[in-house]
């Protein structure tokens, strides 16, 4: 039937039968090009310029909703809804005549199966991101919340709609969709849970993990079970045959998928195993007719999964499902995909729920009605999630967090609305507040969790992880990224220098980062210590076995643990950070996102590395280190394997980033093939401020404690202004084969004029210039930043005290006062290539 805001004048009606009128178009309706502006007829009655014109719109509004409403913490998935419900009969077809040359009904058909043509597309994307193993092994929190939605989210909103419908005369419509709506009351799915976490960027945090884990499980519990129920009530009139018929075709289907399809799919890879363990995890070796046939593949599931009678979206999610984790073909399909369906297609098809929907015609009274509901079901999964989560030791506050998270309503809630719409079901009012109620939660859900919920806040320091307050008995504490394989010489020699002893022995913790495309939940893999090495083509194990042989080189000073870090680079700071927490870091050392070729040029820049990078420096628990690795340049070979003498360079200027550097090559200059050279700049002229009287005293203190000692130099320079230092930094000569500097240093007149050049912020100033094409050593480079600490002001005085201990001696360690849930956490590891698993896992 159709709506008198979208009738226009060429639909006649042909009859009337059982009470619904058939309509037919005056026009050919096989016009699907125009023929101009200039023969006299409107482009948009045909199917191409109308399509365009709408797709043109939907984009646009969308985008429009989306500036407006980010800054108040909106998700997408409101603001695209809200971009249809202003294109449809609430805002713009309020207006027949727009309605009708923007939106008429003769172009519903064509964009509806557009926008399911990217559904399709979408669901396979996101099954492609699903880690299988998070659906069939999840660990035991994740399986007693899920239990606990099952079992509560349809008890609870049951009773009180039972209770409504004794108590209160409901319409006839809505007691009809009441079903419906007490039953998507307890839907928790997993792609809208995790386009929200990826959103506010918590994806790598302990509740995003828990909310991927908790979601795909419960997913499998409620799909299955949905699968057969319905397979059964709709065929139940025609016996029970039938019945078990359609259920085992759905297993049929469900288990060629996963076994024969993923087989093949496995013969596939054969030849690219080794890519699949490389630190980038990209397209490279998947060609064109790979791709070619995954998508006859995804077609094929998805017209199979309409035969069996289960609508197109189980084809494409089981699919993805069934595509290797992280695969360079997940990764491809994902590449080829992401900016087209998730940019174009996907959000159309939310906004056509958006254009179905008509305010307007809902009364206030089934308003209400439908609002007691929805807000019953809010509290039942809100309980269902916060008692065994809080049972399982979490904390009230992020067990309410992940209370929030898992009532994101989504993509799964507008499928089913959308299918039962065509089907009849359910009347467009209802329709209509379902849509509203979905949104509705969704919009108060984003802003709630970015208020209640920052991650970085756990990794706000409680007392000094450095190297200068490092306590000289203690075991030091190095958190190692590795991105490339080629790092891993210089990186080991960095480590060999950091004078490792019986005394004060080093812990090296190496995090490789694995950048995935081909899966959305990020994993971090933990690497069992092996007795012997393993010769293999995996480049994570070359890069294992590099650090193994330090290990043995140094036995009973120094043992390494390996992590890779499998995930998208916008959120790998947050598993750096918390592996530094949680191990205790005093120094994390990150590599540099330029890699330098032989020649001396930058043979590669990754911008993603320096995105990190700036993100680690704010809220990374400890000092750190950005080391520009030079390594390919100079040739040096590892000091494990000569006995040549390891030259450092520390560069002074000033202030505590200067200071930490200098402590680092104190530590250094123990090793007895480790020479440092600490080189002072000063201002020509007499400086007699208190901070340079500090820095004296620290300098003469590091300067007794290694009186006697041939190896250990000290040199000042004295320079006019920043042109004099700039060039005596670029000029200096090649005896070093590492350089310490701070990255931040104390306002000074040598300083003027030098942070106008300056190109990477991560580095600082001298940095920088140490950085820069111009420089001409072929040293490596050390940036150091020790971690930032908020000091007490005296509030008589306003002043933040100076302690003389902060700069000069080693404070005692004190153990941390709080850890993520319980102060005797540590990261464990159950067995080779499991998940590392945090206090929510225990």
């Amino acid at each position: 039937m159709v709506p008198n805001a979208f009738r226009d004048s060429n639909w006649i009606e042909m009859e009337t039968f059982a009470n619904r009128s058939m309509y037919c178009h005056r026009h050919n309706p096989t016009m699907v090009n125009s023929h101009g502006l200039w023969d006299g007829k409107n482009p948009l009655r045909s199917s191409v310029p109308l399509l365009l014109a709408q797709l043109i719109l939907i984009s646009l509004t969308s985008k429009a909703a989306e500036i407006c409403l980010r800054p108040l913490g909106q998700s997408t998935i409101v603001c695209q809804i809200l971009g249809g419900v202003i294109l449809g009969p609430s805002v713009l077809g309020k207006a027949s005549n727009v309605a009708a040359i923007l939106f008429p009904q003769r172009g519903n058909v064509i964009i509806e199966t557009l926008s399911t043509f990217g559904l399709v597309l979408f669901l396979f994307s996101i099954g492609v991101k699903m880690d299988a193993s998070l659906m069939f092994k999840p660990e035991k929190i994740a399986i007693s919340i899920s239990m606990s939605l099952f079992i509560f989210t349809l008890i609870i909103p049951l009773s009180v709609t039972i209770a409504i419908m004794n108590t209160v005369n409901i319409e006839s419509e809505l007691r009809r969709s009441l079903p419906l709506l007490v039953g998507s009351q307890s839907l928790v799915a997993f792609p809208a849970i995790a386009c929200l976490l990826a959103e506010l960027k918590i994806f790598n945090t302990e509740v995003g993990r828990l909310a991927v884990a908790t979601s795909m499980f419960y997913d499998l519990l409620v799909l299955s079970t949905c699968a057969f129920v319905f397979a059964y009530f709709e065929t139940q009139e025609e016996g029970f045959l039938r019945s078990m018929a359609a259920i085992m075709s759905i297993l049929g289907f469900i288990v060629s998928i996963v076994f024969v399809v993923r087989y093949l799919l496995l013969r596939f890879l054969v030849p690219y195993k080794e890519t699949q363990s490389a630190p980038s995890t990209s397209s490279v070796g998947v060609n064109e007719l790979q791709l070619s046939i995954i998508f006859v593949m995804l077609f094929i599931s998805t017209l199979l999964s309409e035969i069996v009678g289960q609508h197109y979206f189980l084809g494409p999610v089981v699919l993805g499902l069934a595509i290797p984790n992280s695969s360079p073909l997940g990764a491809a399909v994902v590449s080829k995909l992401d900016t087209f369906v998730s940019g174009l297609l996907y959000p159309t098809f939310l906004a056509i729920g958006g254009l179905k929907t008509d305010i307007f015609s809902v009364g206030f009274r089934k308003s209400w009605q439908t609002g007691i509901i929805v807000f019953a079901g809010v509290a039942a999964k809100f309980a269902a999630v916060m008692i065994p989560a809080m049972h399982g030791n979490i904390p009230f506050k992020e067990a309410f967090v992940l209370g929030l998270v898992m009532n994101t309503r989504g993509i799964n809630e507008l499928i089913i609305y959308n299918l039962v719409l065509e089907d009849k079901k359910i009347s467009g009012q209802d329709f209509t507040l379902l849509v509203l109620s979905a949104a509705l939660v969704t919009a108060i859900i984003s802003p709630l969790v970015k208020i209640f919920y920052g991650p970085s806040r756990r990794y706000v320091p409680v007392t000094r992880m450095t190297i200068q307050h490092h306590k000289k008995d203690r075991e030091m504490k190095m958190v190692v990224c590795v991105h490339q394989h080629n790092n891993v010489p210089t990186l080991v020699d960095v480590l060999e220098a950091s004078g490792a002893s019986e005394e004060s022995p080093i812990s090296v913790i190496v995090v490789i980062l694995v950048e995935v495309v081909g899966k959305s939940a990020p994993m971090l893999l933990a690497y069992r210590p092996q007795r012997t090495l393993e010769p293999t083509s995996s480049c994570n194990n070359h890069i294992s076995n590099a650090f193994q042989q330090y290990e043995q080189q140094n036995e009973g000073k120094a043992s390494v643990q390996v992590y890779t870090n499998m995930s998208h680079f916008d959120a790998m700071h947050d598993d750096v950070c918390r592996v530094a927490s949680d191990k205790r870091a005093n120094f994390v050392i990150l590599p540099f996102h330029k890699q330098w070729a032989i020649d001396g040029t930058v043979e590669a820049v990754n911008r993603p590395i320096k995105e990190m990078n700036l993100k680690l420096l704010e809220c990374v628990p400890c000092s750190l280190g950005i080391l520009i690795d030079r390594g390919p340049i100079n040739g040096s070979s590892s000091i494990l394997n000569n006995k040549s003498i390891y030259r450092v360079a520390v560069l002074f200027i000033g202030g505590v980033d200067d200071i930490e550097s200098l402590a680092y090559g104190a530590r250094m200059v123990k090793h007895e093939q480790v020479a440092v050279t600490v080189i002072r700049f000063l201002l020509l002229g007499r400086d007699t401020s208190r901070e340079r009287e500090n820095e004296s005293e620290t300098i003469e203190f590091y300067k007794k404690a290694n009186s006697g000692n041939e190896r250990f130099m000290y040199q000042e320079k004295l320079v006019k202004d920043g042109v004099g230092l700039a060039e005596s930094i670029r000029t200096m000569d090649n005896n070093y084969d590492l350089i310490l500097v701070g990255r931040s240093h104390q306002h000074s007149p040598l300083l003027f004029g030098l942070h106008e050049w300056s190109e990477c912020p991560e580095l600082g100033v001298i940095g920088d210039l140490l950085a820069s094409p111009d420089a001409k050593t072929t040293a490596s480079v050390l940036v150091v930043h020790q971690q930032k600490m908020t000091e007490k002001i005296n509030t008589s005085t306003g002043q933040v005290p100076q302690n003389r201990d902060m700069y000069v001696h080693d404070e005692p360690f004190t153990e941390r006062i709080s850890d993520l849930h319980n102060p005797s956490v540590e990261i464990s590891i159950d067995s080779e290539n499991s998940p590392m698993k945090d206090s929510y896992y225990r």
